[in-house]
């Protein structure tokens, strides 16, 4: 799961982050979404470096509820705000970043270590960065 965003950027219909997180139940075989709760708190952490020990550049934690839900949801939607993507490094070229989401600080719904290749961030330069 790749995200690409400009430095300076906020997220909007057109670029956001949504997820889900799939649960199968094994008495009934088959595969539904969680429901997220607005009392569930979710955790957007961007790293420099793959890995759980290295330095963390963004660091967002809010519960649904904090998040604009006011009831259960299936795909909730990350936020990044201009001072959110302000605190990645200022540099003349695209840089990549690794992610986790993890739900209430104990279940990590997508990181670094997914089947499918680690989450990456892909940040590019703004214009007026580069000027």
């Amino acid at each position: 799961k790749t995200i690409s965003l400009t430095r300076g950027d906020t997220t909007s219909e057109f670029n956001h982050i949504a997820f889900f997180l799939p649960i199968y139940d094994t008495t009934t075989k088959k595969t539904e979404n969680y429901k997220f709760k607005p009392s569930d708190k979710i955790s957007f952490i961007v790293s420099a470096k793959k890995g759980y020990t290295k330095e963390k550049i963004l660091v967002l934690e809010h519960t649904l509820s904090e998040m604009g839900y006011f009831e259960e949801t299936e795909y909730p939607e990350i936020v990044l705000t201009q001072e959110d993507s302000n605190a990645f490094d200022l540099l003349d070229k695209k840089r990549t970043y690794y992610y986790e989401i993890v739900l209430n600080g104990t279940q990590t719904i997508i990181g670094h270590h997914n089947i499918d290749g680690a989450a990456k961030l892909i940040v590019l330069p703004s214009g007026k960065d580069i000027d």
